[in-house]
């Protein structure tokens, strides 16, 4: 090896072991063996000496270009090749690239993200009213009110990115610790990629807005200036925190699912919970000033609470209310570089180790026929029960209940609306199978399984599955609504729903899919591709299913209206007679057309990720 008069780098040989370079992740070309003769990166460790193969000396550091040279930590990562705040301006323009990216792609993308800007602008514009207007009342309102409000805001920044830890995968760690970037350089751009988004506008904006309560007194109005800028960095900043131990936590499937569940949970439940606090707020409004002032010395609530401070002249207070807004900041960024360093360590570091244990027996496969269509029920029950996206799917039935429990009163429209949606909504899940499978669809076209097999089998699952939650919105409906003579109509429209459905389904997804989250992703992640069109798509499906299961319904409307008991067995019959018939033609046809289109959807659904 020839080594420059200047003690630089060496110049490697043409030929040779000796001058070969040890190039991470690949072979040396010298010699084909393995970059790991020459030395890797240890998971969170310092760099390996590089190594010679066997019978030679060991190869300098030097002989390791830089450029290739994997770093060691995060801390470490890049501090040579460009700023911090170069690092966080690329990486901010790379996430501005990637939503401009997505607007322009689609042009239903386009017109969905306009028309969701304009509403979420409207709703701005009403808060920026009441801001406004907030601005004259007494200083005490003001201050209770922003607290309150502001330490909603913070926290929604902090919860939010835990229940969707994989919904926003932008600027994910795992794809950047191979590059050459340091830990702070990616906090930095993470922070500032959030402002990049509706969410992230709209709350710059509301705090811009937020100078107009203050505007009776120049000294509040300039603290709040201040007081904006801390809470923006408490929000964008407690928001990569809480993403980055999310996703520490996730390494875990099963923590993943649980997540991923309470977020679905969270959002169905949002009406009845909106609905119970507006109704305590007015039962506890005067109670609200003295919760405003002990929140106001908590990390959520001390930074909108300043402002009123330096209003009324109390100095020491917006003193020591500041060191806990600077206390928590600092907390959050050691936080999130603890988090984020160790993220992009082991990205850097190598591949998850797989882990496996010894199962006895052949699990659901025992259960069913030794049959074509037994074996795809088997497994589709398999997920219906561990894998998250169809999990969700079981979670969210008992949370639609609830919400329709609170909001149906005592037998309202809502108890009668709930078994039926249950069966509605059941029938319709399995249109995503095919899409869930991706490219492990491929099973079904190599073992020859016929198409006829696979629309049965899919539905079995279903209908186990959907039986029991169907079952729990009946008994649901006859503890709110004691209409029992109603009750044989009610079950021959949910056979409808259930069964027609499933044979609506079953034709429709073997001609058409849509792109739904990849395998092992959360049920929360927009896939690529997935635009409005696909919306309405289904709602289209939907509604050809409620439409072939109006003959029951029309018999059920009947007899409420008659009160004779014969036109509910009636509707009965009909139900479960149509259901099967639509069944039986469903299995048919979809089967047919799954064995004409096999490649095709193969080809379509191995594209989602």
């Amino acid at each position: 090896m020839k080594h420059t008069p200047s003690g630089g780098l060496p110049e490697p040989a043409a030929e040779g072991h000796e001058g070969a370079a040890a190039v991470p992740g690949g072979v040396d070309p010298g010699t084909r063996a393995s970059a790991r003769t020459h030395g890797t990166a240890a998971p969170g460790g310092a760099i390996d000496r590089p190594v010679a193969p066997d019978g030679q000396e060991p190869v300098p550091d030097a002989a390791v270009p830089e450029s290739v040279r994997p770093a060691s930590s995060g801390q470490e990562r890049g501090t040579h090749r460009m700023g911090v705040l170069e690092e966080a301006r690329r990486l901010a323009g790379l996430k501005w690239r990637i939503l401009v990216n997505t607007f322009t792609r689609s042009t239903w993308v386009l017109v969905g993200t306009i028309l969701g800007g304009l509403y979420a602008l409207s709703v701005l514009a009403m808060l920026l009213s009441a801001m406004f207007f907030l601005g004259s009342e007494p200083l005490e309102v003001v201050t209770a009110a922003s607290t309150l409000v502001g330490a909603t805001v913070l926290l929604g920044w902090w919860l939010v990115p835990v229940l969707t830890s994989k919904a926003d995968a932008t600027l994910d760690p795992a794809r950047l610790g191979l590059f050459p970037l340091s830990t702070t350089g990616v906090l930095a751009g993470q922070t500032v990629g959030a402002v990049i988004g509706i969410p992230g506008v709209l709350t710059v904006i509301a705090l811009v807005g937020w100078l107009l309560c203050w505007r009776s007194s120049a000294p509040a109005v300039a603290a709040a200036a201040l007081c904006a800028v801390l809470a923006a960095l408490l929000a964008f900043t407690g928001s990569r925190c809480a993403a980055a131990l999310a996703a520490r936590i996730a390494k875990s499937r099963r923590s993943t699912e649980i997540l991923s569940i309470l977020s679905l949970l969270l959002i169905v439940l949002l009406a009845p919970i909106f609905t119970s606090v507006a109704t305590g707020v007015e039962r506890v409004w005067d109670r609200l000033p003295g919760w405003a002032a002990v929140l106001s010395w908590t990390p959520l609530g001390a930074v909108w609470a300043i402002p009123g401070d330096v209003a009324a002249g109390r100095w020491g207070a917006a003193l020591l209310r500041l060191l806990i807004v600077l206390a928590t900041l600092a907390v959050l960024v050691g936080l999130a570089r603890f988090a984020l360093d160790r993220a992009l360590a082991d990205a850097a570091g190598g591949a998850a180790r797989a882990t496996g244990r010894s199962v006895a027996g052949i699990g659901a496969l025992d259960r069913f026929p030794a049959t074509p269509w037994g074996a795809v029920a088997a497994r589709c029950l398999i997920y219906w029960l561990r894998d998250p996206r169809y999990s969700a799917s079981l979670l969210m039935i008992p949370a639609i209940s609830a919400a329709l429990w609170f909001l149906g009163g005592d037998g309202g429209f809502a108890m009668w609306l709930l078994p039926m949606m249950i069966a509605l909504l059941m029938s319709y899940a399995i249109s995503a199978d095919i899409s869930y499978d991706n490219s492990a669809f491929s099973l079904h076209l190599l073992a020859s399984v016929p198409g006829r097999a696979d629309r049965l089998g899919r539905v079995v699952a279903m209908l186990i599955a959907a039986t029991p939650l169907v079952g729990l919105g009946v008994v649901l409906w006859m503890l709110r609504v004691h209409e029992w003579q109603a009750l044989p109509a009610l079950l021959g429209t949910c056979a409808a729903l259930l069964l027609g459905g499933a044979g609506v389904v079953s034709v429709v997804s073997a001609r058409y899919t849509y792109p739904t989250p990849p395998p092992g992703a959360s049920p929360m992640k927009t896939p690529q591709g997935f635009t409005i069109l696909n919306l309405v798509v289904q709602f289209v499906v939907m509604g050809l299913m409620l439409l072939l299961a109006l003959p029951p319904l029309v018999l059920l409307f009947v007899h409420l209206g008659s009160g004779a008991a014969v036109w509910s067995w009636l509707a009965l019959a009909v139900g479960l007679v149509e259901g099967l018939v639509l069944l039986w033609l469903g299995v048919r046809l979809g089967g047919k057309w799954l064995d004409a289109r096999g490649p095709e959807l193969l080809q379509e659904v191995s594209g989602y990720r």
